[in-house]
C-alpha cells in the first residue's frame, strides 16, 4: 500500500507551508498558500486517519503493550522536543522584539495544554489511549461519548484539547474501526463510481464550509436563523457557558473533514501513479517524523535568528525579486526542510537519535503460558495477511 505513505507526504508538506506563511508577512496571501487552503479538510484528517488505520493491533492489547509499543514513541519526542522548539521560539522573540523571557508557567501550560508546534504527538497519545480504553464498548456507546464532547463545549471552549478532540477524534477512528472498508476503497480509488462519490462529497464538504461561513458572517438573520441561534444560546446556557460562531464552526469543520477523506484516498492513489512524484511523496511521507520535528526549528533557528530579522525585506512594488513576499516564502520554506533534514541526521546519531526514536522499552518476565500463547500468535501473524488485516504500524 503506498498511498498512506502518500498521504503522510502531502500532509507533511501542508503543515510546513501553512507554518512558512503563517512566519512571512503577507504569507498567506500568496498563490501558494491559497493553493494549500484547498487542501486544509485533508491536510491534518488524512494524517489522524493514517494513524489510525496503524493502530488497530491496540484493540488486542494489554496497556503495557500499549504505552510500549506506542505511547512511549510519541512521548519521548514530544517532551524532548517541545521544550528546545518553545524556548528557541520565544528567544527569537526576547531578542528581536524585546518580549519577555518564557516563564516556567508557560512552558509547562504550553505543554500540557498541547498549544505548541508539536500537538499533532500529544494527540496520538489521546487517541491511543480512548481508542484502546473503549475496546470492549459497542460502536453506539463510542459514538455516543464522541458526540458528548459537545456538551462540554459551552462551559470549557476555550480548551484546545477538546475544540481539536471534537474535529480530528473521530477521523482517527475512522481509520481504525474503518481499515478494511479503507482499504477496499483504495483498491477501487482508479474506478469512475469511486471518483464521482469522493468528488461529490469533496464538494459537498466545500460548500457546507461556504454555508457556515455565511451565516456566520452575515449581519441580516433571517426569522430560522434567529430561532436556530436562539436554540444555540439556550442549550449553551442549560450547559453553564455559551457558544460562539467559532465555536460552533467545529461541528461543520468536523463533518467536512469527514466527508473529505474519501477525496484525499482517491488523491493519494492517482499520486502514487504518477511515478516521480509518487516516489518523492513517499520518500516524505516514510520520514514525517524529522520533518514534523525539525521544521519548526529550521523556521526559528535556520530563518528566525539566520534570515529573517538581518535580512528580510518585503515589498512587493519593489523591482528586485528579493524583496517580494514569495521570494521569501520560498526561502522560509527551504529553511524549514533543511530544519527536517539536519533532524534526521540527528535521529542517526547514535544515543542522540533516541530522543526522535527511542529504544523499546524491555517487556517484562512472561510466565510459561503467557509465553505459549505469544508463540502461536507470532505462529498465526506468520500467516499471508492481506492489506486489510495487516497489523503493520507505522509512527507518524
Amino acid at each position: 500500500m503506498d498511498w498512506p505513505d502518500i498521504a503522510k507526504g502531502i500532509s507533511i508538506l501542508g503543515v510546513v507551508l501553512l507554518h512558512v506563511s503563517l512566519a512571512i508577512p503577507g504569507g498567506q496571501d500568496t498563490m501558494m498558500s491559497h493553493l494549500n487552503a484547498l487542501l486544509d479538510p485533508l491536510r491534518m484528517p488524512l494524517f489522524f486517519m493514517v494513524s489510525g488505520f496503524f493502530a488497530v493491533k491496540v484493540l488486542n492489547q494489554s496497556f503495557g503493550e500499549l504505552f510500549r509499543g506506542r505511547l512511549w514513541f510519541y512521548l519521548v519526542p514530544y517532551l524532548l522536543w517541545t521544550p528546545v522548539n518553545l524556548y528557541l521560539h520565544r528567544l527569537e522573540g526576547t531578542v528581536f522584539t524585546g518580549r519577555a523571557p518564557g516563564t516556567w508557567e508557560w512552558y509547562s501550560g504550553s505543554m500540557l495544554s498541547a498549544t505548541n508546534m508539536y500537538w499533532f504527538l500529544y494527540f496520538l497519545v489521546i487517541f491511543n489511549l480512548f481508542l484502546w480504553a473503549t475496546r470492549k464498548l459497542p460502536a453506539w456507546a463510542i459514538v455516543a461519548l464522541v458526540a458528548s464532547l459537545w456538551l462540554l463545549m459551552p462551559a470549557y471552549s476555550e480548551i484546545e484539547i477538546l475544540r481539536k478532540s471534537i474535529i480530528y477524534l473521530p477521523t482517527f477512528l475512522i481509520g481504525a474501526y474503518f481499515r478494511p472498508l479503507i482499504s477496499r476503497f483504495a483498491e477501487a480509488a482508479t474506478r469512475p463510481k469511486a471518483i464521482v462519490f469522493a468528488a461529490v462529497l469533496y464538494v459537498s464538504g466545500l460548500a457546507l464550509g461556504v454555508i457556515s461561513n455565511g451565516l456566520r458572517d452575515s449581519e441580516n438573520h433571517g426569522a430560522s436563523v434567529l430561532w436556530l441561534m436562539n436554540l444555540r444560546d439556550t442549550f449553551a446556557h442549560a450547559l453553564g457557558g455559551n457558544l460562539t460562531g467559532f465555536d460552533m464552526d467545529h461541528l461543520p469543520g468536523m463533518i467536512i473533514r469527514i466527508v473529505s477523506l474519501p477525496a484525499g484516498i482517491v488523491l493519494c492513489v492517482w499520486l502514487g501513479r504518477i511515478k516521480p512524484v509518487g516516489e518523492f511523496l513517499k520518500l516524505i511521507g516514510r520520514h514525517t517524523l524529522p520533518i514534523y520535528i525539525g521544521h519548526a526549528t529550521g523556521l526559528s533557528l535556520i530563518f528566525g535568528f539566520g534570515l529573517r530579522w538581518n535580512f528580510m525585506e518585503i515589498d512587493n512594488f519593489s523591482d528586485s525579486l528579493w524583496h517580494h513576499t514569495n521570494t521569501w516564502m520560498v526561502i522560509a520554506f527551504a529553511c524549514a526542510m533543511l530544519g527536517g533534514y539536519l533532524t534526521y541526521l540527528i535521529s542517526r546519531v547514535p544515543v542522540l537519535g533516541w530522543t526522535l526514536v527511542p529504544p523499546k522499552l524491555p517487556e517484562p518476565d512472561k510466565t510459561p503460558a503467557k509465553a505459549q500463547a505469544d508463540s502461536h500468535v507470532k505462529a498465526q501473524s506468520a500467516k499471508p495477511m492481506n492489506a486489510s488485516t495487516s497489523s503493520k504500524t507505522y509512527g507518524i
